[in-house]
């Protein structure tokens, strides 16, 4: 999220819960803590929460993404499977592990494209089909 994002988001706090105090430096403190996260879902999480209480916090929001998150990444994974081979070495224990988080972070993510085949096919070192193209 950028600063300017982070002015929409606060501002928009202000809208859903009008009796919350919120100052000229409340942007600058909550990009500090919101500043990984997108816009769109910092938005959805923070209606979500002033649905069930008065006042929103950062961290009501970042908690309400995290369950968003992973209510979505369940329905992608079954219990101990992925849905794509990881795109790293399996004998390469760390960086097989770190494709397999980053690969189900996007899972998670609805802000992240989705890879297309060419892609994929491609950083496996295999020559890409014209069909594929």
């Amino acid at each position: 999220m950028t600063p300017d994002e982070t002015v929409i988001l606060t501002r928009y706090v202000r809208a859903l819960c009008p009796q919350q105090r919120l100052d000229e430096y409340t942007p600058d403190a909550w990009h500090d803590v919101l500043g990984p996260y997108d816009l769109g879902e910092a938005r959805q999480a923070a209606a979500t929460v002033a649905g069930r209480q008065p006042f929103v916090s950062p961290a009501e929001i970042i908690g309400e993404i995290r369950r968003a998150r992973a209510g979505r990444i369940r329905h992608v994974h079954g219990p101990g499977q992925s849905p794509e081979v990881p795109d790293a070495d399996p004998d390469d224990v760390h960086a097989y592990l770190v494709a397999l988080r980053t690969q189900r972070t996007r899972a998670a993510d609805p802000t992240t494209r989705r890879r297309p085949l060419r892609e994929l096919i491609a950083c496996a070192g295999r020559h890409v089909p014209e069909e594929i193209a």
